[in-house]
């Protein structure tokens, strides 16, 4: 699917407000929008850049470091992440609230009985999950501190008008009549974004026709429960992410008929079908296990012995009914930016989540734009001008789609149940288990954030 957005939109009011000038808006709060502001905010060659942030949440999280329950949108936050949280000044406020540190990550077939392990020499985590909610509140917190950052609750985006060339403002109209003017409006506004819509920049995308089922789940789990399952089946990956000794959160991927129908089930039949997903042997291939076990055989001298299969979590309950659906899609934009304009996060790339890179991607668009704005600003080049823009561009998009390509192929390869491509996956994933520099180098490519 081709989609090319409609053209710059001029908003057109006799109520409308006094307009006020800044030099850079970001349109969308949340995840990404708010840490590309108080990136923007906090870097000390920056800090007499004006940032308004146009926010439409209805309110800021409520932080409380013990509340009764858990969120059911979570993020496995990676150590690239991580550390640029760490160079905000983020990560030890959010330390305060529930992060669980994940030591390994143990994907597993249900047709077969290949598996690999990741996980970081040393001590090293492999990634940490955090509550959305708690990312958004302390990210908020911080932006309230910030002098040259104004961020706008409850506020939306009515229209933007974005020149052609940079010899005019971008200009973005609030729904209360309010026009902001700037040097740069930076989309952060998601798989939907008004900011992208108001350009010429074309997207490319299609349907899954896959949803994911959210919940947050009792289990029962060694002490430590450290470890991040995925088991894919025949409709799609099935993930646990660890919150606690006793609790994770699910995101299980099937088709959205199969997920309406999940989410109606009382809450002992869910987790009755959802244990059943997990742990039946139903679809093993018989003459692809042996292959495998030959293969091992001989792959055996490159690792350690062969451990035994490791196995998942028990589901006890839900700890609480939050189950909910979204559907699944791919979409990314040709050109993250344009005239006046940057495009971050979801607004630029959307991915499935199967391996949990998409919010990461965004926030790897951050590190990347907010070096282009220093170097940009240091020359004393205009930093809306797509000249000045486009390195990140550039910088993003080897980045970004290599992953989009690799989670694609990924989801397509494990959605099939023929006997010669379960034959061909089983060993390739046993054969990259073997191999542990391969494993090494992978995980050690999202442990770093990119230097410009």
């Amino acid at each position: 699917m081709l989609n090319v957005p409609l053209l710059a939109r001029h908003a057109s009011s006799s109520s409308a407000r006094a307009g006020s000038s800044c030099d850079i808006v970001v349109v969308g709060g949340g995840l990404v929008g708010n840490t590309i502001a108080a990136s923007i905010g906090l870097n000390s060659l920056l800090r007499d850049k004006k940032v308004v942030v146009v926010d439409s949440a209805k309110s800021k999280p409520t932080l409380r470091s013990n509340p009764s329950t858990y969120s059911n949108r979570v993020s496995a936050v990676s150590p690239a992440s991580v550390q640029l949280f760490k160079d905000l000044g983020v990560w030890s406020r959010l330390e305060k609230y529930r992060v669980k540190r994940v030591n390994k990550l143990h994907v597993i077939e249900s047709s077969s009985h290949a598996e690999i392990t990741f996980d970081r020499p040393g001590s090293a985590e492999v990634a940490h999950i955090v509550e959305n909610d708690a990312i958004v509140g302390v990210l908020a917190d911080v932006l309230s501190t910030l002098p040259n950052v104004t961020h706008r609750i409850a506020s939306k985006v009515q229209s933007c008008q974005l020149p052609e060339t940079t010899s005019e403002l971008a200009s973005v109209t609030l729904e209360d009549g309010e026009t902001l003017s700037a040097q740069l409006v930076i989309g952060a506004d998601g798989a939907n974004s008004m900011v992208r819509e108001s350009t010429a920049i074309c997207t490319t995308g299609w349907s899954y026709s896959q949803s994911a089922v959210v919940a947050t789940l009792r289990v029962s789990a060694d002490e430590l429960n450290d470890t991040a399952w995925q088991r894919f089946s025949s409709h799609g990956p099935i993930a646990l992410l660890p919150l606690s000794s006793d609790l994770s959160s699910l995101v299980w991927t099937t088709s959205p008929e199969e997920a309406t129908r999940l989410c109606a089930l009382n809450k002992d039949a869910f987790v009755d079908e959802l244990n059943e997903a997990l742990f039946t042997s139903s679809h093993q291939d018989q003459s692809v296990n042996q292959a495998l076990f030959t293969v091992n055989s001989i792959l055996s001298f490159l690792r350690s012995p062969i451990r035994p299969s490791s196995i998942p979590p028990h589901i006890l309950s839900l700890e609480t009914d939050n189950r909910a659906s979204f559907p699944l899609g791919l979409s990314h934009s040709q050109s993250y930016v344009a005239p006046r304009v940057a495009l971050l996060g979801d607004a630029a790339h959307r991915i499935h989540p199967l391996a949990g890179q998409g919010v990461n991607m965004g926030w790897r668009d951050v590190g990347i734009l907010t070096q282009i704005l220093e170097k940009t600003h240091k020359s004393g080049a205009d930093i809306g001008s797509v000249s000045s823009l486009r390195q990140y561009d550039s910088v993003a998009q080897r980045y970004n789609v290599p992953t989009m390509v690799a989670i694609d192929w990924l989801n397509r390869l494990y959605s099939t149940q023929s006997t010669p491509i379960v034959l061909a996956r089983s060993l390739g994933l046993s054969t990259f288990n073997s191999i542990l520099p391969l494993k090494d180098l992978l995980v050690h490519s999202l442990s770093q954030q990119p230097k410009l």
